[in-house]
């Protein structure tokens, strides 16, 4: 009886212990979520109309990272996503599984970019790049760029500060075409005062 006694103590004692160390060990789980930001930069571009440029998708204060995913919504009516490329950030501390994502052009969403860290430590802490989207500019007007569906190290509490293009007219054409048309007149003038023919 005694000997059982102590086998149900000692059982205890070492389901106490090993809660203890659960719990210990989820207190030091890193939480990037929690402090990190991610945010497009510039946060708001000027761009010409059918100019091909980028933005950057932007973390700040990352701990630990290991893997990263987002979706971005923009007006399709005003952009067209060209490419995903991954930023320099986590490759610059090692090897990694990038994923461009799916771009949808009818819907103007990018879904599905993620990043992983499949490397020894350390891992990647610290601001930087993790992704540059390209698009090409189709219309006039501003175009929101919203991050959706964030996620690192597979927590969602993770602070966004979205961006904005805003396509403009190209400013050398109307000087161009008025300097075209002005030019042709002149000629035309000189051919009637002259009686040349060209």
């Amino acid at each position: 009886m005694r000997e059982m006694n102590r086998l149900k103590r000692l059982k205890r004692l070492s389901t106490t212990i090993l809660q203890g160390l659960i719990a210990l060990a989820l207190l030091l789980l890193p939480t990037v979520g929690q402090t990190a930001t991610i945010s497009i930069t510039p946060p708001l571009s000027t761009v010409g109309l059918g100019d091909i440029f980028s933005v950057n998708v932007h973390v700040a204060g990352a701990v630990d990272l290991t893997s990263w995913q987002f979706d971005l919504k923009y007006n399709p009516l005003l952009l067209q996503a060209e490419s995903v490329t991954e930023g320099p950030f986590m490759s610059s501390f090692g090897t990694t599984l990038f994923q461009p994502g799916v771009i949808d052009h009818s819907t103007g969403e990018i879904s599905l970019v993620t990043n992983a860290f499949v490397d020894f430590t350390p891992l990647p802490n610290g601001d930087g790049e993790l992704a540059i989207v390209h698009f090409k500019a189709l219309g006039l007007g501003v175009s929101p760029l919203e991050l959706r569906n964030l996620f690192l190290n597979l927590d969602s509490n993770v602070t966004a500060t979205n961006g904005s293009v805003s396509v403009v007219p190209i400013p050398g054409t109307a000087l161009l075409m008025s300097s075209g048309m002005l030019l042709l007149w002149g000629i035309g003038q000189w051919r009637t005062r002259t009686g040349a023919v060209v």
